[in-house]
């Protein structure tokens, strides 16, 4: 199956169907729950992409944002802005998410199925693998990733899952649960250019900010469209999950992982108020994504607050993740 010039693969059983982008990031684009006939994918105003990224793209924003469909993305080395380590220049969220990807169907019966998705990447010795289990009459997909460093040397490195969440699921009134006493830390500045939500870059406890009349701001309830962006970052989770609920529809999202390799929980909201490029007030969407590190300002910077991820020569690391769908 094909988008355009897009290999698409299809994960089905029951209660789920699974749409992975092949070509490009191995990008899930549609979680369809059968029993309500909900997708609780998020897609842009653009889309699902038909064309593959170009070999030899720029280092910039525009070649992630361009073929962004919503959804969720594997990232990795870099994660967010494009960043230069040792002469090597990394565009936004490279590189996996911009690559086409191989892939082998390891169980395909009644009972299982499992897919794994394969990449080398080309500007880092990386072999990275994303492999997705679902069972018979089971809500949930888990997802297993491997990074393997193939160089004789040491090498750095964010890993992040970069979910993203909206229409048809999200709504205003919807609510975030995380374990407690969380600490968040704000981006060291607005991104967008119409202001934040926050009025000081302290940290604070989850879920309480204050804006600039230093009223109180519950960042567990998603608010109306039209609201400014924000972006923020948790720390010092006790355990690796989260659940977005929309009590109107009786419906929930569990995302749970393992936050040894993904101790961190990037907050992104676009609610309609950044009406500058690239969103133009079109979307109203979060991102609630796990990651070894932070900001989202790229590895470079990540590497410099000591928060990127240090791979020896030859080593492997994984991380799990699993996505479930629960009735309230």
């Amino acid at each position: 199956m094909y988008f355009g010039e897009i290999p698409v693969v299809v994960l089905e059983n029951d209660l789920i169907r699974m749409t992975v982008l092949a070509g490009r990031g191995a990008d899930v684009v549609e979680f369809l729950y059968k029993p309500i006939d909900l997708d609780l994918v998020w897609l842009t105003q653009w889309g699902i992409p038909t064309k593959k990224t170009a070999k030899n793209y720029p280092a910039d924003v525009d070649t992630f944002l361009e073929g962004y469909p919503g959804g969720w993305q594997s990232v990795f080395p870099n994660g967010g802005a494009p960043s230069s380590v040792n002469g090597v220049d990394f565009a936004q969220h490279d590189e996996v998410s911009l690559l086409p990807w191989e892939y082998e169907v390891l169980s395909d019966s009644e009972d299982l199925i499992v897919v794994e998705f394969s990449v080398l990447t080309r500007k880092t010795p990386f072999r990275f693998t994303k492999r997705f289990t679902l069972q018979r009459n089971s809500s949930s997909v888990s997802i297993s990733e491997t990074a393997e460093n193939l160089a004789d040397s040491n090498e750095r490195a964010m890993w992040g899952f970069h979910f993203s969440f909206g229409a048809p699921f999200l709504a205003e009134g919807s609510t975030i649960r995380l374990p407690n006493n969380a600490d968040v830390i704000p981006h060291s500045e607005a991104i967008s250019s119409v202001g934040r939500r926050l009025g000081t870059t302290e940290e604070f406890k989850w879920p309480t900010g204050k804006n600039e009349q230093s009223n109180s701001i519950d960042f567990s309830v998603i608010p109306p469209r039209g609201e400014k962006s924000e972006m923020l970052y948790l720390k010092n989770l006790s355990e690796g999950w989260y659940q977005i609920e929309n009590s109107d529809k009786r419906i929930g999202i569990r995302v749970s992982w393992d936050i040894t390799t993904m101790p961190y929980l990037w907050y992104w909201q676009e609610y309609g108020g950044a009406k500058d490029a690239p969103w133009f007030g079109e979307h109203y969407n979060i991102g609630l994504e796990p990651f070894s590190s932070y900001p989202t300002n790229g590895l470079a910077e990540a590497i410099a607050n000591g928060t990127a991820l240090k791979f020896a020569p030859h080593e492997k690391k994984k991380s799990s993740i699993e996505f479930k769908v629960v009735h309230l």
